[in-house]
């Protein structure tokens, strides 16, 4: 398939679709195109808006891509549309950075950390998509193993996990558990 006809077709996908689409779900949607051609098509499409300075750029979030409009031009769009962020509690965000920086990790952990129940912080966070039930431990009990979203990485703006901030002290805490 020719790379800019292809582009052009992703492009159009991405834009129908709104939400973040994976590249194996796009290799399903253009049969006609390698997993390697996606990539690299999607590759040279990131790059060309931010270097044309493109009013929607194509940002990855894990394994995902999405359409998105750059944050500087948020402000703009806030007179049309009726934004009403749900934003998160302090011991929501507590538990939330405690979950992405341990993961994958339990409630009892998490819990240990804190120092307090965690458990309806947990369920708002899973019940904002943030976070995932990855399992269980095989342990008495079973606890429940938790882990952040790709949600999580679009709420963020993170590519993936390695983009978090470095924690100063992060060996104390390593050695806390």
């Amino acid at each position: 398939m020719e790379k800019e006809y292809l582009k052009g077709l992703i492009e159009e996908i991405l834009y129908v679709w709104g939400e973040p689409l994976d590249i194996s779900d796009l290799c399903q949607i253009i049969e006609k195109a390698s997993k390697k051609e996606i990539i690299e098509a999607l590759n040279d499409m990131s790059l060309q808006r931010e270097k044309n300075e493109s009013g929607l750029l194509l940002k990855k979030f894990g394994n995902t891509y999405q359409l998105v409009s750059r944050n500087k031009h948020h402000k703009y769009f806030e007179k049309f549309v009726e934004n009403t962020p749900k934003k998160l509690s302090s011991s929501a965000l507590e538990t939330l950075s405690i979950i992405a920086y341990k993961q994958p990790i339990t409630r009892v952990e998490i819990d240990k950390i804190r120092g307090v129940n965690s458990q309806r912080s947990i369920d708002n966070l899973i019940e904002k998509g943030l976070v995932l039930e990855n399992g269980r431990l095989d342990k008495i009990g079973r606890p429940i193993i938790y882990i952040t979203s790709d949600l999580f990485l679009r709420y963020f703006d993170l590519e993936d996990l390695s983009q978090l901030p470095k924690i100063e002290n992060q060996e104390e805490i390593n050695n806390e558990n």
